[in-house]
This record gives structure tokens, sequence and C-alpha cells, in this order.
């Protein structure tokens, strides 16, 4: 199941100015709510703002976003333009360049991540105390 976004209160929705209607889609069918590039883009255009940010490492190195929306209750996941896959970063100041010069977020982003130490590598033991003699 879909549902539209839509536009924030002050803000005519964008299918009013143009014959083509740019629908921003949000899906809910699956419990981690998503959003499409597009349509974040969009949303955002047409006066929407984020209000938080989150990177999530995966266990396969690539960095996946999470948003918050001004508007909206809950996060949702950054997916793919034309896909319900989730939209994935191999470096994180790509994603982070994306957040500031495509969404124009300056706020704070979380940083987290899935990766685990490797069983078997040498676990850093206490500090020696560098004074001793």
């Amino acid at each position: 199941m879909t549902k539209d976004l839509e536009s924030p209160p002050d803000q005519p929705h964008p299918s009013a100015e143009t014959e083509t209607s740019e629908e921003a889609w949000i899906v809910g069918s699956n419990p981690e709510q998503a959003i499409r590039i597009r349509s974040l883009s969009v949303y955002l255009s047409n006066g929407g703002a984020l209000t938080d940010v989150r990177l999530v490492e995966g266990e396969d190195e690539r960095w996946t976003m999470f948003v918050r929306l001004i508007n909206r209750p809950g996060e949702y996941r950054l997916n793919l333009f034309k896909s319900d896959q989730p939209k994935t970063y191999r470096d994180v100041d790509l994603a982070i360049a994306t957040i500031r010069d495509d969404f124009g977020y300056y706020g704070s982003i979380t940083l987290a991540t899935e990766q685990r130490p490797k069983v078997g590598k040498a676990q850093a033991g206490p500090i020696a105390d560098s004074d001793e003699d």
C-alpha cells in the first residue's frame, strides 16, 4: 500500500501548478517506511524540510540514509528513484554531501554501524602507563 505525501499546509499541491502530476509516494506496506529520492526532492522543493538524518553502515560497508520530515511522524528510509530498494552510498562523505547540497539539511547527522568486530581479532587491552622506567 502506498499513500500520497502531502505538501506542507501553506503550499499548494504540486499537481495544481502543472498538468503532469508530480506525486510523492511513501511505501507503507512494509514495517520500515520508505520514501523515494524523487519524492523527497519534490517534498523539499514544495516547502517541506528535514528535521533529522541518520546514516547507518550495513554489514556490506554501504551507508543507508534515514530521514525525519517536518510534518510527518516516523522515520523514512531513502529508496532508489524507481525502486523499493534502499539507496546506498559506498562513501559516507558522498552521503553527507548529498544531505547538505541536494537536500539542504545542515542539522546534526547521526552515524551508526551494524559492523561488528571480527571474532578472533586481538582485542585492545588496557592502556599501559608510559611513565614506567
